[in-house]
């Protein structure tokens, strides 16, 4: 195998990695809403069933984020992870406990999205400047 063919092969097992790190970031983002959501419902830890998913969840999603870190930069994992956790459980405490939705929070969910958004394309746009230099 010549030094270009093993260089094709190594960038395509790192985009595999990086595309199996953001599977795990989705399954770690769920874990995370639903233990908050189960943290709200179980009324200061006193009520036994949500309180043990809130703590599976959390653990889950901490335990899937020491993965996640392993292949992806911790500014782009933790403000994805951090953003959209953040937007979809203010949303579901919107619906679910009819917590406040005013045109301020919509706004700051937008901001939330787009700074996920940026936090991505300049990690991606960083990737493909070093692919480049190779």
């Amino acid at each position: 195998m010549s030094v270009a063919e093993e260089e094709k092969q190594l960038i395509k097992e790192k985009a595999k990695s990086k595309r199996f790190a953001f599977v795990l970031l989705g399954i770690a983002i769920v874990a995370e809403v639903t233990g908050a959501i189960c943290l709200k419902a179980s009324e200061g830890l006193t009520v036994p069933l949500p309180t043990v998913v809130t703590i599976i969840g959390y653990v889950t999603s901490f335990t899937l984020l020491v993965k996640i870190l392993q292949n992806l930069p911790l500014g782009l994992v933790y403000g994805i992870w951090g953003g959209i956790g953040s937007a979809v459980t203010m949303l579901v405490g919107v619906v679910v406990w009819h917590d406040p939705f005013t045109v301020f929070t919509g706004l700051g969910v937008l901001l939330v999205i787009a700074g996920v958004y940026l936090l991505n394309k300049g990690t991606d746009e960083i990737e493909a400047a070093k692919a480049q230099q190779r």
